[in-house]
Formats: structure tokens, C-alpha cells, sequence
């Protein structure tokens, strides 16, 4: 059933209740708590999971008057929300807020402008960091705070970015950016040199950045920055950027390669750059490298994919399967770990660094943690396409 569908069914159960309460004489307090509840209901399946979405939608009651405030990304939950409260006969006052907000006057686009930018789950550098961004990643500005704007990137995950580290753009400049020229880097890690004869460095740059192609002068390719900066990358270290989305494609040996070529890096909780990644980090980076969009956490990425038996251990595992790990909670999993599946019971993951643990108890890397934490598996490789597992160049955002 669709979300559009259980809509209409929730709001056909409303019209059934309307009638009962009618010949029962419901005060309105328990009107208004039972309208309360379809609210609930209704955010709840066309938000699921408020790291992707926002539906901060709250109910009061005024003489006669319901009055509905909050913010909410979806202009459908508004719209479902506000006519169960009009079916029911009330006056309604509508001050809900629809995300991206007006006082950004369009201004609601933008690209990551620095190598790497740290997001936060609340505004200020003391909020716990949720994920990170890489230059040139284009983002979906929600509102501003102060020197802080919230965003969202393509894998839909919301967070804070201090302002000054984003370019922030209206429809033509973002559209404008979309269709430049472009470079993506893919070595580990290196530097944008001001010309090529020169050691002096205008920034860093990590695997996964992007940024304009300007001219090209022998080893070097000019590379002009988000925020106007230009400077020289090494051309062995560079690929076009349409080409490079156009004709990749993800393989289980090209995932592998690309989280081997981040071992050793530290764990770092909400990294997804070479400077720092945490368990799903590691997913995403690997993943990205091979023209993949995964979701942002463990226990989100634990929902997409071809599910894989694993009933007889690692048996019937392949090559770039997602492992996740964790516990069982009121008899449902709770993941909080993922790793992806290297072969021959090994597995590559971020635990304190990224390095490589057996689920095969005779091997010595074998982590008993691990393994009796183990909870389920993903096929990503084939999945492309589906819900969560986005390529590159089919996002719009590219």
C-alpha cells in the first residue's frame, strides 16, 4: 500500500470515528486528542524516520478553532493534516511553516565550499556531528540560524552546516553549477596547488570532491572552486565528472578497492571522508566511489537491499554484501554496526580504525563481538535503483 494510500485510509477511518463520536456525544478534548493521533499516524508514514525528513507539526485547541504549527520538508503531510482537521467540522488555523522557509528569499540551494564539512545534529560547533559533506556535494538548504543553515544532502539526511562553509545559490546558480564542466577527485587525499610550479596550497582535497574544470597544463588540471577559488589538482588523480557518473559501473571488486584504499584511517563518529569515517561512513564512502548513493546510518542502510540468508553463517554471503550488527530489542533488531563483506569470512569496517575482522573463530582476526552481534546481511550490488540505493547520476541533484 502506498503512502498516498494509507492516507485515504486513515483519513476514511477519521469520517467512520467523526460518525460515532457524533452519536455518542465526544467531548472535544477527545476530539481534538483522537485528531492529535491521526496527525501522528499520517507524519509517520510519509515521514518515517525524521533523520530524513521533518514533521515537527504540533495541535491545539482554541474555541471552536484547531490551530496546527510546526515545520514540515512535505507539502503532502501539511495538506493530509490540515483536511482530517477541516472533516471534522473545526475552524482551522493553519500556521505551519513549509520547509525550505520563505526568509531565504530562494536563496535554498547550495555545494559544499570547503574539502570536507563537518554537519551537526543541532546548531553549534558543540552538537554531536552527524555526518560530513565533500566540496562540491550539492545540498538542499531547509532555514537558517544564525551563522548556522540547515540542509539536506542526496542521501536525505538533515543536519547543521555553519553557513560560511556552504555556497549558498538560487535556482539559476545552482542549475548553473550543475550543468558546469566538472572534475571529481578520486586518490585518498592530496592538495590544491596555486599553479602548477608552486608548492603553495589553496586547499586540501579528499576522495569524492568536485569541482569545475578549468584549463589544462601538462600533469595538471585547473580546478575552480565552489566559492571562486581556483588552483592545479594532478591529473592522474582527477576524472570528468560526467564521464565518471555516465560510465561507472558498481562492482563488488570496485567497492572493495575502495574501502582497502581507506585502511587504517581513524574511526570518527558521523565521518564520511577520507580525513574520518565512522561504521556507515565507511559504506557510504565506498560506496560513493563507485557511483552510489547510500542512506546516511548503519540502521538506515540495514532497510535497503536484497536481503541475504544467512541462517548457515557466511555461507551463501557475496562479495560487497552490507553486514549488520547489534541486538535484538522487543524482539525486532537494533542495528548499530555495519561492515561490508570482503570474503572468506572476512569483512572490512571502522572500529576504532578501518581494518579488517574474520567472522571464522580460527582465524586470528576473528572478533567474537562481531560475530555474536551479528544480526543480518544486504545485497547492495543489484539493488541499484531501488529505494535507498541511488546512482549517482540518476539523482537529480547531479
Amino acid at each position: 500500500m502506498t503512502g498516498a494510500n494509507k492516507c485515504l485510509k486513515i483519513v476514511l477511518m477519521l469520517f467512520i470515528y467523526i460518525l460515532t463520536a457524533c452519536n455518542q456525544n465526544v467531548s472535544d478534548k477527545d476530539k481534538i486528542k483522537h485528531i492529535q493521533e491521526v496527525a501522528g499516524s499520517i507524519s509517520d508514514l510519509l515521514v518515517p524516520d525524521r533523520r530524513e525528513g521533518i514533521a515537527d507539526i504540533n495541535l491545539s485547541f482554541i474555541e471552536g478553532s484547531v490551530i496546527i504549527k510546526g515545520e514540515t520538508d512535505n507539502p503532502v503531510l501539511r495538506t493530509q493534516i490540515a483536511d482530517s482537521v477541516k472533516s471534522m467540522g473545526y475552524k482551522l488555523i493553519d500556521s505551519v511553516v513549509l520547509l525550505p522557509t520563505v526568509a531565504l528569499g530562494g536563496i535554498d540551494k547550495g555545494v559544499a565550499g570547503l574539502s570536507v564539512i563537518n554537519l551537526r545534529i543541532e546548531p553549534g560547533h558543540d552538537s554531536e556531528m552527524g555526518s560530513q559533506a565533500l566540496m562540491g556535494e550539492p545540498l538542499k538548504v531547509l532555514k537558517r540560524d544564525g551563522s548556522w543553515i540547515l540542509v539536506q544532502t542526496p542521501d536525505k539526511y538533515i543536519s547543521w552546516a555553519e553557513a560560511g562553509s556552504v555556497e549558498m545559490m538560487d535556482e539559476a546558480e545552482w542549475l548553473a553549477w550543475k550543468s558546469a564542466s566538472k572534475i571529481i577527485y578520486i586518490n585518498r587525499s592530496g592538495w590544491i596547488y596555486k599553479d602548477p610550479d608552486s608548492n603553495d596550497v589553496i586547499s586540501d582535497v579528499v576522495a569524492g570532491c568536485i569541482m569545475k574544470k578549468g584549463a589544462e597544463k601538462g600533469a595538471y588540471i585547473q580546478a575552480i572552486l565552489p566559492d571562486g577559488r581556483d588552483g592545479w589538482v594532478e591529473r592522474k588523480y582527477i576524472r570528468d565528472f560526467t564521464a565518471w557518473k555516465k560510465d561507472l559501473k558498481p562492482t563488488a571488486d570496485g567497492v572493495l578497492s575502495s574501502a582497502t584504499g581507506l585502511m587504517g584511517i581513524p574511526y570518527l563518529w558521523g565521518g564520511s571522508s577520507a580525513k574520518g569515517v565512522d561504521c556507515s561512513g565507511l559504506m557510504q564512502t565506498s560506496f560513493f566511489l563507485n557511483g552510489i548513493i547510500l542512506s546516511r546510518d548503519a540502521s538506515l542502510q540495514a532497510l535497503h537491499g536484497k536481503p541475504v540468508n544467512i541462517e548457515n553463517g557466511w555461507s551463501e554471503l557475496q562479495p560487497g554484501d552490507l553486514l549488520f550488527f547489534g541486538s535484538i530489542r522487543d524482539s525486532k533488531p537494533r542495528v548499530t554496526h555495519v561492515a561490508v563483506y570482503k570474503g572468506d569470512s572476512e569483512y572490512i569496517h571502522s572500529a576504532t580504525r578501518v581494518n579488517v575482522n574474520s567472522l571464522d573463530s580460527t582465524r586470528v582476526n576473528y572478533s567474537s563481538y562481531r560475530k555474536n552481534s551479528f544480526l543480518l546481511a544486504r545485497r547492495i550490488i543489484g539493488s541499484e535503483g531501488s529505494d535507498g540505493i541511488t546512482l549517482v547520476r540518476d539523482h537529480p541533484w547531479y
